[in-house]
Parts: structure tokens; sequence; C-alpha cells
């Protein structure tokens, strides 16, 4: 089976976040600077992206809560500090249509942009209290997404993308979310984003063995399904806002 490596990229910083909104209430009232991240897999012949980040500091500040983005996390800049092009991109996962996932999609001309028909569907209408998130036409908004819709294809539940890259159905923290497996050369890898947005939540096991899920969610009992799934199909995760992601510039590690 072909194996990859993966670069994790931060592309911004939420600022003062609250650690609850990441945590399911634990920690209620602390605050932290927190990574926005896109995540690089190169293989042979592939050159992926999961993921494509936030707005810019203006932006965020007028619609959702502070960030910093310098230059060098700027998306496109920091691909090309690993070398790597906005055109040599062929293919973007967004894991989910939350703004600070996919709002670069369009900075990269050459990608096909899968996302779950799930997601699709929700991210058009969401739930009120889900409107920040989204971006929807219902707050006077052009969802990011919207401007590379002509490139997105709809996925529905597990897909394989490539040989050793499989789109796994992860709902919960979203009606549509995605996970990405990866193998390498040291064992399968989950690209679990916003699933597993701080890795304390994966390694805290509750009663029942199961990580702690998000503050954030849609459906918490399709989010511990989706939990009990990830614990038995992979070997490590990769997480979703989490500065220990930037532990290794490339996972599986190198000596």
């Amino acid at each position: 089976m072909k194996e990859y490596q993966i670069y994790p990229i931060k592309v911004g910083m939420l600022l003062n976040a609250e650690k609850s909104y990441f945590s399911y209430g634990r920690g209620c009232g602390t605050k932290m600077d927190l990574p926005v991240i896109m995540y690089l897999v190169k293989g042979e012949d592939t050159c992926l992206l999961v993921d494509t980040g936030c707005s810019d500091e203006e932006w965020a500040k007028a619609h959702h809560n502070p960030i910093l983005r310098t230059p060098e996390m700027e998306p496109t800049n920091a691909l090309r500090a690993l070398g790597v092009e906005p055109e040599d991109v062929t293919v973007i996962v967004n894991t989910h249509l939350h703004w600070d996932h996919c709002f670069n999609n369009d900075k990269f001309p050459n990608a096909k942009i899968y996302v779950q028909r799930k997601e699709m569907q929700f991210a058009i209408s969401p739930l009120p209290p889900q409107f920040v998130y989204y971006e929807p036409h219902q707050c006077g908004m052009i969802p990011p997404w919207i401007r590379a819709l002509d490139r997105i294809v709809a996925v529905d539940g597990d897909y394989q993308l490539a040989e050793g890259i499989d789109l796994i159905f992860t709902p919960g923290h979203t009606p549509g979310f995605q996970s990405v497996l990866i193998n390498t050369a040291k064992g399968a890898y989950l690209i679990a984003s916003d699933t597993v947005g701080l890795l304390e939540n994966w390694d805290l096991l509750s009663a029942d063995g199961l990580p702690h899920p998000s503050g954030i969610h849609i459906d918490l009992s399709e989010y511990y399904r989706s939990l009990k799934r990830m614990k038995k199909i992979c070997d490590f995760v990769l997480p979703g806002h989490d500065p220990r992601a930037f532990d290794h510039s490339v996972y599986p590690p190198q000596k």
C-alpha cells in the first residue's frame, strides 16, 4: 500500500479562545490561543490539503473572534515555505464547512474539493446557533466555500480517495463531518480535525472508555459513535486546534 507524509501547517491563531468550547464544559473561563491548522499530505504522486484555514484578521474581527495571521501564516505563503505552489495542490478535503476550515478553498485553482453531501446541505441552512460557524445567507453573508463551488465533489459516507487515503464519515461535531485516514510508514494516522479539537480530549478517557467530545456539536449520540469507531481504525490522531500538532514538523516523525 502507498505511504504518505503529513505536514501540519499553522495558518492562523485563534486568540483568547474559550477552552470549554473545545472540551464540552471543562475548563470553563480558561482562555487559550489556539492554532488554525491546515494539513499537507504528500506522496510520490500526491499533493493534498486537508482544510484550508480561516480568513484574514480584519474579517475575523468583524464576524468572529480575533485571530492572528502573519504574512507567513497566509495559507499560500505557508505552503510555499514547504516548497509547494498553490497550483500543485490537486485535491482538497474539507473535514467540514466551518469558516476556519474552508475559507481559502478558492486559492488553489487546480484542486478538486471533497465534501460530504450532508455537510453541504446543512451549511446552506444551518440551525440558528450554528450560523456564526457557517457564514450562511441567513446572516446576509456568502459562505466562503461557495467561491469554489464548481470544483466541489459531493461524497456520501466513507470514500476511498486514493490507495492509502480514505475519507471516513465521522458525524457529530457537524452533520457531515469527515476525517481523513492516511497510511504511513509507521501506521495509520487519522486527521480528525475538530472531532478531536484538543488532544487532551482524546487522551482523557471517560468512564465508558471513549474520548471527551467537543463542546461544539450537532448530535452528541452520533459524535460518540464516531469516536468509538475512530478508536478502532487508527494508530495516531492529528487534531484540529491543538498546539501539540506542531511537536513535529512532519508525521510520522523523522529521526
